[in-house]
């Protein structure tokens, strides 16, 4: 697993842990991930751990490279690593604006890119890919992240579409407001605000049943579906009530 440090992906391992399967850590913070791998192979499961950083490709590459010596097959790969917080645009910085795609739209570039030939060689595989619910239009004051998630989103849609043929499974991950050190940067009510754990079973869950797109909490997966599709002055409107200019 990317991004298995904090928040969703720390979660996440716990939740496969408790299945019994087999975990390859990987992550930026090495002293996070190494302490979590210690806590879950004190309980009899096998739990290993890796620094890597996704946005440089040879470190993903290395990554897989170590999880494919340690593990027999490599049945599931999730890419949860991700950063965001504000950026309005009266102080928009394009290098900031480049250092979020780096993370949350190159990072599952590079895991793709690794990752592809690995299963095509033993024939079967699922990746799960973490993008969010604020893929679906640009939100005031969340540019950068609003922008990499969408792209991320279409990213692994053309890969679910390309990689079928191949017995490859490709899942979205479309979550709502998760509480994590990401989101309690955000200057703006977040509803249904959702503890890590209980976004971790729903998501183990959707992909043990085979989900192309795992998203929830409904209620907020329903109306981005309405704003999708609303009209620009009633969305422009929304947005200054919803979240006021800086």
């Amino acid at each position: 697993m990317f991004g298995a440090s904090q928040g969703i992906g720390r979660s996440l391992v716990l939740e496969f842990a408790r299945t019994g399967s087999s975990l390859v850590l990987l992550s930026r913070n090495e002293k996070e991930i190494e302490s979590l791998s210690a806590e879950i192979s004190s309980k009899g499961s096998k739990c290993f751990s890796k620094k890597c950083d996704v946005t440089l490709l040879e470190n993903v590459r290395d990554g897989l490279v170590f999880a494919c010596e340690i593990l027999d097959s490599i049945d599931l790969v999730i890419i949860n690593s991700g950063v965001g917080g504000p950026n309005w645009m009266q102080s928009f910085s394009s290098e900031q604006f480049k250092q979020t795609f780096a993370v949350n739209t190159f990072g599952i570039a590079h895991v793709l890119e690794c990752v592809i030939p690995v299963m095509k060689k033993q024939g079967y595989g699922t990746v799960a890919g973490i993008t969010s619910l604020a893929d679906v239009r640009g939100y005031g004051g969340s540019s950068s992240y609003s922008a990499s998630k969408a792209a991320g989103s279409i990213l692994l849609e053309a890969a679910r579409v390309e990689l079928k043929k191949d017995s490859i499974r490709v899942i979205t991950v479309r979550p709502g407001f998760v509480k994590t050190a990401m989101t309690d940067k955000n200057e703006f009510k977040m509803p249904l605000l959702m503890q890590p754990d209980k976004a971790a079973g729903i998501i183990r869950k959707g992909i043990e049943a085979g989900r192309s797109i795992v998203q929830f909490p409904f209620p907020i997966v329903m109306a981005t579906r309405l704003i999708k599709f609303m009209p620009n002055w009633i969305y422009d409107w929304a947005m200054n009530l919803a979240r006021p200019k800086k």
